[in-house]
């Protein structure tokens, strides 16, 4: 009797623990929008490199797949690279490409995120002309 309660349990952690590992394998998804034309590639990364992705920028809005990110905080930067030639130009310090950078949460519960990309040029003259 000992022996099959041992087992029972044994293989009922077992399967819990396979669950819990399957949550962490599931893709995270990023929806890029506010993508100004459908030239070039849309690039996007992780803080480190670890995780990163790329497509074509065939519309408004794109999404990137990654795959098996574990649970945990991240921070995805993301740019329009409109010339193709994967790296964000700029002009002096601003960027001339739209892009965007955001701070998120995998869970289990949330893999999908949305990040819009915006022109920092334009938010800089914004707000030099609030000013």
């Amino acid at each position: 009797m000992k022996k099959i309660l041992f087992s029972t349990v044994l293989t009922l952690s077992l399967l819990g623990a396979t669950a819990l590992f399957a949550r962490n394998s599931e893709p995270v998804v990023v929806k890029i929008t506010n993508i100004p034309t459908s030239e070039g590639k849309v690039l996007l990364t992780t803080t480190d490199g670890t995780y990163y992705g790329i497509t074509d920028a065939t519309a408004p809005s794109v999404e990137i797949e990654l795959g098996q990110i574990p649970d945990g905080k991240y921070t995805l930067y993301v740019f329009h690279d409109a010339n193709g030639n994967y790296v964000i130009d700029q002009e002096g310090d601003l960027p001339t490409e739209y892009c965007a950078t955001a701070e998120i949460e995998v869970t289990a519960e949330c893999r999908t995120f949305m990040v819009p990309l915006v022109d920092i040029r334009e938010q800089v003259a914004r707000k030099r002309g609030e000013q």
